[in-house]
């Protein structure tokens, strides 16, 4: 399936997360999880995720390298293709998980969909940008809920690839973060809350290509 969506699977209940995640898994880029999920039901998750497709761990690392090291080894050997990390630690922090991730893909945080990012993230966006190009990471991670912010970055960007948070319960509209220069749009509440999940991951995907034709 071509598609530029990654679902957040927000959740704790495993049969939920699971049922989910089969369904709508052959028809999205990526199934993104995060802390709670792992926390609860363990790093096992990931593999058992990866059946379905590529799992993207939204750790959101932030720690020394040895400690960065450590998290992005322990979900890269269960199965992970991707892991989402802070770069304000600096260079040898995101370095370490980059190295870490092998084949996996590091996905680096310059901006935030919430309000509270402005209070100091916004403020080293252009920095952190810089910081994330040299350690090696993939991609960025940056709001799409604020596109204006997210067309600075794209054109700060260069060739890295950029995935945005903020679509949906946010706020965000995934045809406007895609014209925003998003290549990667993450959807969680509005498809896992959703009456119907895999009807609603068929209208993002249909919204994200109508975008892209424009």
């Amino acid at each position: 399936m071509d598609s530029r969506l990654v679902v957040a699977l927000d959740l704790t209940d495993a049969d939920k997360l699971m049922e989910i995640a089969g369904n709508i898994g052959g028809e999205v880029f990526a199934i993104k999880i995060n802390w709670p999920s792992i926390m609860i039901q363990g790093t096992g998750i990931v593999g058992e995720l990866s059946r379905f497709g590529k799992v993207i761990c939204d750790l959101k690392i932030a720690d020394i390298p040895n400690t960065n090291s450590m998290i992005v080894e322990s979900v890269v050997k269960m199965g992970a293709w991707g892991v989402i990390s802070h770069s304000f630690t600096g260079g040898d922090s995101l370095r370490a998980a980059v190295e870490s991730a092998r084949n996996a893909k590091v996905f680096s945080v310059v901006s935030m969909s919430h309000p509270g990012s402005s209070d100091f993230i916004n403020r080293h966006t252009d920095e952190l940008i810089e910081v994330s190009r040299n350690a090696g990471a993939y991609g960025l991670i940056g709001p799409g809920n604020n596109p204006k912010e997210l067309a600075r970055i794209r054109k700060l960007a260069g060739n890295m690839v950029i995935m945005t948070p903020g679509v949906g319960a946010q706020g965000g509209k995934a045809s406007e973060a895609i014209r925003s220069g998003s290549d990667l749009v993450i959807v969680g509440r509005a498809v896992y809350n959703s009456h119907d999940p895999l009807e609603a991951v068929r209208a993002l995907n249909l919204e994200i290509l109508e975008s892209v034709q424009r």
